[in-house]
C-alpha cells in the first residue's frame, strides 16, 4: 500500500455504530465507529475474500458474510478460526474527514 493517508469521506457519514468502506491505496478497508473511537481493518477476509463491510457486527466482532470467520476490529485477531488475522490500519479524523493510513504491525 502507498503511504497515504487516504481520504475515505466525511466524518459525518460515519455515525456511532456505523461503517465506511473504501480503498486505502490498493487495499480495501472497513472503518467502524464504536464507543466513540475509529477502527480500520482490511476489507477482505483472508479466507476467500469476502467483503468484511457486508458482514454482521456484534460489539467489536465483525464476521465475514461468506463463511462466518469472525475478527476483533480492535486488533484484527480472529475469534474463529483461531490464529487468523485481519490487517489493522491507522485511522483518524482531520478537518471533518476520515483518513486511513498504512497497516499497523501486529
Amino acid at each position: 500500500m502507498s503511504a497515504g493517508p487516504f481520504d475515505l469521506g466525511p466524518s459525518a457519514s460515519l455515525p456511532e455504530g456505523g461503517r465506511l468502506c473504501g480503498r486505502a491505496g490498493d487495499v480495501e478497508v472497513v472503518v467502524l465507529r464504536l464507543e466513540g473511537k475509529l477502527y480500520a481493518v482490511d476489507g477482505l477476509c483472508p479466507h476467500r475474500g469476502g467483503l468484511m463491510g457486508q458482514g454482521d457486527r456484534d460489539g467489536f466482532r465483525l464476521s465475514c458474510p461468506l463463511h462466518a470467520w469472525c475478527f476483533d476490529v480492535r486488533d484484527g485477531t480472529a475469534f474463529f478460526p483461531r490464529g487468523q488475522r485481519l490487517g489493522v490500519h491507522e485511522v483518524f479524523e482531520r478537518d471533518g474527514r476520515v483518513l486511513v493510513g498504512p497497516r499497523v504491525a501486529p
